[in-house]
C-alpha cells in the first residue's frame, strides 16, 4: 500500500468548518479547536470544544460523573491508516471514541504549501486546514501495539499519545449516543485516550486530551515499535 504523499505529512489546525460546502452557509463552528496529525501511513485527528465542562478535581475516569463520562464519550477523536488516491483522502478509522457509520473521505484541493481545503464529495461540508509543522522522515515515528493498533504518532516536536479502549462487551451498543448509554457502558467508550503532545524542555507535555485532567502532565512514547505495513 502507497504512502501519503510527502505534501500531507505534519501537523494541521483546522481553521474553518462550514456546512454545506457551497452557497449560504447554514452552520459555522468556530467553537471547536481540531488537529490532525499525519504520518508517512497514520493519522492521529483530535477535536476539543472551546466550552468543555470543569474537571478540576477530576484525575481519572472513576472521578467523572455522568454528565463528563457523556461529554467524552461523544468527542471527535480517532487514528487509524490514511489512504491517498488522486485528490481524494480516506481516513480509516481503527481506534475511535464514537464511531459513525459513514466512510471519512474528503476531496482534497492544496492552496498553498500550508493551506489545504477539504470538502465532503457530496458537498456536505468545507474544512480548511493551515500547516503547523512540516513532516520530516527523519524525525518521524509510529509506533503500534501488539494488535496493529497505533498508539504513538510523532513528527518532529509533535506528537499523539494514543490508548486504544479495552474491547468491548458483545452487548454495548456502539452506535448509541452517549444519552442512550448506562453510566458504564459511557465509561467503557470513554476510556479511549487520544492526546495531543508537545516536545518541551522537560520532555514529552500533554497540551490536549480526550482525558482532560492529562493536560499538562508529562509522558514517554510507548515502549513498543513497529513498522508502517505496506
Amino acid at each position: 500500500m502507497s504512502a501519503v504523499p510527502a505534501h500531507y505529512r505534519g501537523l494541521w489546525r483546522r481553521r474553518r468548518y462550514v456546512e454545506p460546502a457551497a452557497g449560504r452557509a447554514l452552520l459555522e463552528d468556530t467553537a471547536t479547536e481540531v488537529y490532525w496529525l499525519q504520518t508517512a501511513c497514520w493519522h492521529a485527528d483530535l477535536r476539543i470544544p472551546v466550552d468543555s465542562p470543569d474537571f478540576t478535581g477530576i484525575h481519572s475516569l472513576a472521578d467523572c460523573d455522568r454528565a463528563r463520562l457523556a461529554w467524552i464519550a461523544g468527542l471527535t477523536a480517532f487514528a487509524g491508516r490514511t489512504i491517498v488516491e488522486g485528490r481524494f483522502c480516506t481516513w480509516h478509522r481503527l481506534v475511535d471514541m464514537a464511531p459513525g457509520r459513514d466512510k471519512d473521505i474528503g476531496a482534497m484541493r492544496f492552496l498553498s504549501d500550508r493551506l489545504l481545503e477539504e470538502r465532503h464529495p457530496d458537498g456536505r461540508y468545507l474544512e480548511r486546514w493551515e500547516k503547523v509543522a512540516s513532516g520530516d522522515a527523519a524525525s518521524e515515528s509510529a509506533r503500534l501495539d501488539e494488535t496493529g493498533l497505533p498508539v504513538w504518532l510523532q513528527q518532529g516536536a509533535h506528537a499523539f499519545l494514543i490508548r486504544p479502549r479495552p474491547l468491548l462487551g458483545a452487548d454495548h451498543e456502539l452506535l448509541a449516543s452517549p444519552d442512550e448509554l448506562s453510566t458504564a457502558a459511557l465509561a467503557e467508550r470513554a476510556a479511549t485516550e487520544i492526546s495531543y503532545v508537545g516536545r518541551a524542555a522537560e520532555g514529552w507535555r500533554i497540551e490536549r486530551s480526550t482525558h482532560p485532567w492529562r493536560i499538562g502532565q508529562l509522558c514517554e512514547a510507548p515502549n513498543v515499535a513497529g513498522p508502517c505495513p505496506g
